[in-house]
């Protein structure tokens, strides 16, 4: 599974004062609905879809507590339907539950809880030769995912995502392993995306002592100053915010021999409109009458798709070592060229 994984727990506060689902003894004006969660990355070839339920919040939460079914349904059935791009067809995909048993015990949750699994490659790899190397690109092989959720007693949950394609990255070009970073020219990262982006921008600096070498990695990380150049998101990674960067985490130290840098590392992350409003509100809301999402039919939560490219392996050319060798901010921490 990708490493980069948003683990988000979707929480209602409304609270039920049964374990059945007869409208006829639950609070006035409460309605029980399932919580459906999932965000599918069309990277990842097993794909999870958290199924829970909403309860009326005006017992205390210790006593909701003690029903064991609070929040989660003792029947519930998931069926899910992906849409081809080459024949438009809808095609239906087999799904099991699936539980997790190695959570942190807490009020409302013993330990595990039920999620719900299929399995299913999202991308058609397409290899394109480009001397000395082979050049893979990542296509999507379905258009859509269509979600139903059948809970006895109560109307059937529908909902769908599209899902996102892969960024493509333009600059530095998918071959290109040097890179350059100098005042006045930053790094460049140009790519296409979807509605949500973000860039993570990794690289090593080794530490040179008497009897080892040893790699210090660092991550810069940026989700604002999102350039269009009228084709393409441009983010710029200047020479100063690295300099920056290693300054203030940098100790000076009498035995190391030398720093010098090591790989560079760019991760492109991506997600559609329905990720970028779950990271939008991320850090909860405060107003329990507002749904910031609107894709669920009967049902409330979440259903959202991203993305994500990788392009490693790239160092910085010889004048920018040498540059920041010479960096007077740096040159007490012993960073040379090589």
């Amino acid at each position: 599974m990708n490493s980069f994984k948003f683990n988000y727990l979707v929480f209602i506060g409304l609270c039920l004062n049964s374990c059945t689902e007869d409208p006829t003894i639950q609070l006035a004006n409460f309605k029980s609905q399932p919580v459906i969660y999932g965000i599918i990355d069309s990277n990842d070839t097993v794909h999870y879809i958290r199924v829970a339920r909403v309860f009326s919040g005006l017992q205390p939460p210790f006593e909701t507590a003690q029903i064991r079914d609070s929040l989660r349904f003792d029947s519930v059935k998931v069926s899910v339907s992906l849409k081809e791009i080459r024949t438009g067809k809808n095609i239906e995909i087999p799904v099991r539950p699936w539980e997790i048993g190695d959570g942190e015990p807490g009020m409302f949750d013993p330990g595990g809880y039920q999620l719900f699994r299929f399995e299913k490659d999202l991308l058609l790899d397409i290899f394109h030769p480009y001397e000395p190397w082979t050049i893979m690109e990542q296509h999507l092989l379905f258009s859509q995912i269509k979600l139903v959720v059948e809970v006895p007693g109560l109307p059937v949950a529908r909902c769908s995502t599209a899902f996102v394609e892969p960024p493509q990255i333009w600059s530095p070009d998918r071959a290109q392993t040097d890179i350059f970073i100098y005042p006045g020219w930053p790094l460049r990262i140009q790519w296409s995306g979807d509605a949500w982006n973000e860039i993570d921008v990794t690289f090593d600096l080794k530490e040179q002592f008497q009897d080892t070498t040893i790699a210090r990695r660092f991550r810069v990380q940026k989700t604002s100053e999102v350039f269009y150049n009228g084709k393409y998101n441009e983010i710029r990674v200047p020479y100063e915010l690295i300099v920056q960067t290693l300054a203030q985490n940098l100790e000076v130290r009498q035995d190391i021999i030398r720093r010098y840098f090591g790989p560079f590392r760019i991760d492109l992350l991506t997600g559609n409109q329905t990720f970028y409003t779950c990271m939008e509100f991320r850090n909860g809301i405060n107003d329990f009458n507002f749904n910031p999402y609107d894709n669920i039919e009967n049902g409330i939560g979440m259903l959202a798709a991203k993305s994500s490219f990788i392009k490693s392996k790239m160092y910085l050319d010889q004048p920018s070592r040498l540059k920041f060798a010479e960096e007077p901010v740096l040159r007490k921490f012993r960073i040379t060229e090589y």
